[in-house]
């Protein structure tokens, strides 16, 4: 319904080749759409690869190297052959993680870099605003209390607290800050692998209580996870505790406040 939208595949020689995360197509497609609908409305040239599009890595929780070499070979092949400018990474630490500052070294390669440029999606988010290719209307910014959950993977491994913070510049009137915060936030409860230890969650869960403790401190009713691991953390923890809060990725946050030009309107009018 989005006049002109569409998911480009393959599209060679495009400024953004856009990789995700296997949970995405399989359990929440719907946020492939909103990466859509935002690259579209920011007018970006951008693609999604057929091969090579996910980008993480479960063998890097068994410490099978070879099949983590395999894995993002795969997503590097798909720069080769693609071309694009840069990679832009869904809303994933691990993926990110595992894709960007690990993956080089699985692969061999001696730079240490992928072999185009690549950024997390906050990157891209924060770029987008900056420059004026997404605008917020000021109406429409988040009123309630608002705390921010940091990914260990890509805010302490990657350094990117100060990008996180000035997204939440944009879309948020009360931000407060986790104690401590940034770098030094404590883990969702849910990385390293745990998330996907069914056994494991009784164990889980009296770790979650470090965070749980953490929210309530800040008073805030709403936790920004732009991480799939993070985002699974805070859902479990408020299905156990029951503390009142709820949690989104940066995406459909996006989608209520972003000013659309009337030309990108969806035709059914919503």
């Amino acid at each position: 319904d989005w006049p002109g939208l569409e998911i480009p595949v393959d599209k060679e020689n495009a400024d953004i080749i856009y990789t995700v995360n296997a949970r995405e197509p399989k359990h929440y497609p719907e946020d492939i759409a909103e990466a859509a609908i935002l690259f579209h409305l920011a007018g970006e040239n951008w693609t999604v690869p057929s091969l090579g599009w996910e980008e993480t890595s479960l063998a890097m929780f068994a410490g099978d190297w070879e099949g983590c070499r395999l894995q993002v070979q795969e997503v590097y092949n798909a720069m080769d052959r693609l071309k694009p400018k840069r990679m832009v990474v869904t809303e994933c630490g691990h993926a990110y993680r595992a894709t960007v500052l690990e993956g080089p070294y699985w692969a061999g390669l001696k730079t240490g870099k992928t072999p185009v440029e690549s950024f997390h999606y906050v990157e891209w988010v924060a770029e987008a605003l900056r420059t004026g290719k997404l605008k917020i209307d000021p109406a429409k910014k988040l009123k309630m209390p608002v705390t921010y959950q940091d990914s260990c993977n890509y805010i302490r491994n990657a350094g990117l607290a100060d990008i996180a913070r000035e997204i939440m510049g944009y879309i948020a009137e009360d931000f407060r800050e986790m104690t401590p915060c940034r770098e030094h936030n404590f883990c969702c409860g849910g990385g390293g692998g745990l998330n996907g230890i069914g056994r494991y969650r009784e164990q889980r869960n009296i770790g979650l209580k470090v965070k749980r403790d953490q929210i309530l401190a800040t008073g805030a009713k709403f936790v920004i996870s732009p991480c799939h691991n993070c985002w699974d953390a805070i859902r479990d923890l408020e299905e156990i505790f029951h503390i009142g809060i709820k949690w989104s990725f940066l995406k459909p946050i996006l989608l209520k406040m972003v000013i659309v030009p009337d030309h990108l309107k969806p035709e059914n009018g919503e």
